[in-house]
């Protein structure tokens, strides 16, 4: 998507969010440790979040459309989007530091360039591999138990979680191949949130997690309220940012990300991290940097314009 107009309200969105979105991990793992099941957790925030994006799309009169193209793009984008990624992360979010679960995220552009080599939807470029090979670099630093992580039985948790951006990374390279319709903001985020949410339900009911809100801690319940604002958030400025801007220009959220997460889970739940964690961190960055540089450098593809 070529940019349109200035770039002041992107900037300010892009940091907004990125110090925004890292808070969904403290609050999934304050509700989890109060006692909600995680699915359940995962499937209670997204309905809220439906639920009022549907009560405003409802009063602008831009509820989802229910034509084959429009159901298609919802449920694919929902499912690799939203319902998959983050019941996996709500479910390791007891399980791994707050700041690592963040920076575990930030692969997604990596992952994505990877997927799309192997889509043909992009070729082979000198600052985009080195780019990867910075991201790797940063996830075996991370993955070596005895210096990085508090306990070396999290080495599992972690790369486990890894599925998370691969996720986030697939629902990216899918958008392009099933052309999403252009609708607006609002319909087009209520449609991917709600169709989450439809895909949640059962999956919460077959798992035994069945939970009624409001539950019997009201902190859990406060955490449920919040990410579902995070949510709303998340998805609404993702559309006009990639609207405004580009998906490239998106993607760099992922710094605000990394930096914001470690420092939520420093002030919330007073994690420390070594100095192999900090130097992951910053090959993390290094290689979402150079693809975002690299991308720069290069004409806008279909899937951008």
């Amino acid at each position: 998507m070529r940019r349109r107009g200035p770039l002041s309200l992107p900037i300010f969105l892009l940091f907004t969010i990125g110090a925004v979105y890292p808070l969904i991990f403290t609050m999934n793992k304050i509700a989890v440790e109060a006692g909600t099941p995680p699915v359940a957790f995962t499937f209670w925030q997204t309905l809220g979040a439906a639920v009022l994006l549907l009560i405003l799309a409802a009063w602008r009169r831009a509820l989802p459309r229910l034509e084959a193209r429009h159901l298609k793009a919802y449920f694919v984008l929902g499912l690799f989007g939203i319902a998959a990624p983050i019941a996996l992360i709500t479910w390791l979010a007891p399980k791994l530091p707050t700041g690592i679960l963040s920076m575990v995220v930030i692969l997604s552009p990596p992952i994505t360039y990877l997927i799309a080599l192997a889509l043909r939807l992009e070729r082979v470029r000198a600052l985009s591999l080195i780019g990867v090979l910075c991201g790797v670099g940063g996830i075996l630093l991370m993955a070596i138990p005895t210096f990085s992580l508090p306990e070396p039985g999290m080495v599992v948790w972690f790369l486990l979680a890894l599925l998370a951006p691969a996720s986030f990374a697939l629902t990216n390279n899918l958008a392009a191949l099933i052309d999403p319709p252009e609708t607006p903001v609002l319909t087009f985020a209520s449609g991917i949130v709600t169709a989450a949410a439809i895909m949640l339900a059962p999956v919460m009911i077959g798992l035994g997690e069945t939970y009624v809100v409001p539950g019997p801690d009201t902190v859990a319940d406060l955490a449920i309220l919040g990410a579902a604002g995070v949510t709303i958030t998340m998805y609404i400025t993702f559309l006009i940012i990639v609207r405004a801007a580009g998906p490239v220009f998106f993607s760099q959220f992922n710094y605000v990300v990394v930096v914001a997460g470690l420092g939520w889970g420093i002030l919330f739940f007073q994690e420390s991290h070594s100095a192999y964690v900090w130097a992951a961190a910053v090959l993390m960055l290094a290689g979402v940097a150079l693809l975002i540089y690299a991308a720069r450098r290069r004409p806008a593809t279909p899937a951008e314009t």
